[in-house]
């Protein structure tokens, strides 16, 4: 098998504690707060657990410092803030009624609750999104109290009719209160697509709602604690590092002895569906899972050519679009073009641009005409899949 397509978890390591290392000067975290607005000032004080940016629209998760400091810069897209002192940000109360009430109280915290809705069919996907991105082995192991606490607070929300665990086969894992389903660990099945036909031989029917394990650790971590989770886990290469949401992704390369060369790209997730970064100084999501380089080779990884017509991404898209079509009208600018090739079908696996022959960058068009088009009101049944 090609090892970039396995998702069988790997053995268990020791989890490195970023705040207890030498980081060779004052912690600075950097948060991305793109289409939101600040909530903060420069040179302001913030608490632990603080909202500095938040969506005036309420439809995205507000963003929390994860440490005490000063902020240092606020600009449209980051937030910096240099950590100091010890402020935390006092604790809150979740209403326990109202499925509106309830999942605005998760978003308001930093729970990302869109496509959740009552008297669903729940689906957790537990299966590694990516190779190496296996860092719910350890939350389903050593915090499965936590993850029945996010739980039941979703059955309180939204009344699920069932709720399902998918996880790779041949792991023995379990949440309380869900029916475990094995799922082949070969990409793209980890997809929440894929993992929805698994489980209910329907293609993603409109009454099911899948989230990660990682997101329902972190509304049990949320209602538990009383206070939005400010950590994540991030694993770089084999090492997986417990870290602040905004940790520079240069310091984490650095911890774990990566050192990009000039043309090397640093990726935010896999390399088959992840976002490179354009600068070190950039910090990790609350959704960040792993952080990926790229080598540079003597040639670059994607080109500005012409389709040469081949048909590989048609045959190998699992959504049995045509890739070459999309990203054809996309590249032009022609984005309402794509709608008559079903582009809001395309579950951004990646397999398109990895099997190209031409090199081109097929899932940055898609992902491009996507955001164009969302950007349009009349487009809303393509907005609720982005």
């Amino acid at each position: 098998m090609n090892p970039l397509f396995s998702l069988t978890p790997s053995e268990r390591g020791p989890i490195v504690n970023t705040w207890e290392q030498d980081l060779g000067g004052p912690f600075e975290i950097c948060l991305e707060i793109t289409g939101l607005e600040p909530l903060v000032q420069n040179n302001e004080k913030v608490a632990k657990a603080q909202p500095v940016a938040a969506d005036r629209n309420g439809i995205k998760p507000t963003i929390h410092s994860s440490i005490s400091g000063t902020v240092t810069d606020v600009k449209k897209d980051f937030i910096t803030i240099r950590e100091e002192g010890t402020r935390v940000a006092e604790p809150v109360d979740f209403p326990g009624t109202g499925t509106r009430e309830m999942l605005n109280a998760l978003r308001e915290n930093g729970i990302n609750v869109r496509g959740l809705k009552k008297d669903c069919t729940l689906i957790i996907n537990a299966m590694p999104h990516e190779v190496g991105m296996d860092g719910h082995r350890y939350l389903i192991e050593e915090f499965t109290d936590v993850m029945v606490t996010g739980l039941n607070y979703l059955k309180k929300a939204i009344s699920p009719k069932a709720c399902a665990l998918a996880c790779p086969t041949g792991m023995d894992w379990t949440i309380p209160g869900c029916t475990g389903y094995e799922i082949d660990p070969v990409y793209p099945n980890s997809l929440p697509e894929l993992i929805t036909k698994a489980i209910t031989g329907k293609e993603m029917p409109s009454e099911v709602c899948v989230i990660d394990a990682t997101t329902l650790y972190r509304i049990g971590r949320t209602i538990h604690g009383r206070q939005p989770v400010t950590l994540v886990i991030v694993k770089v290469g084999s090492t997986p590092f417990l870290t602040p949401v905004g940790t520079p992704v240069g310091i984490l390369l650095k911890l774990a002895d990566f050192r990009p060369g000039e043309h090397d790209r640093v990726i935010l997730g896999g390399p088959l569906t992840g976002e490179a970064v354009y600068s070190l100084k950039h910090g990790v999501s609350p959704e960040t899972q792993a952080i990926t380089i790229l080598k540079a080779n003597k040639e670059p990884t994607v080109k500005d050519n012409p389709c040469v017509g081949c048909g590989e991404c048609v045959i190998n898209c699992p959504a049995r679009l045509e890739p070459n079509m999309i990203s054809r009208h996309s590249e032009f600018g022609l984005y309402e073009n794509t709608l008559t090739y079903n582009i809001a079908s395309c579950i951004e696996c990646g397999l398109c641009g990895y099997w190209c022959r031409a090199q081109r960058p097929l899932l940055q068009y898609i992902r491009l005409a996507k955001k164009e088009l969302a950007a349009k009101p009349i487009l809303e049944d393509l907005r609720e899949k982005q």
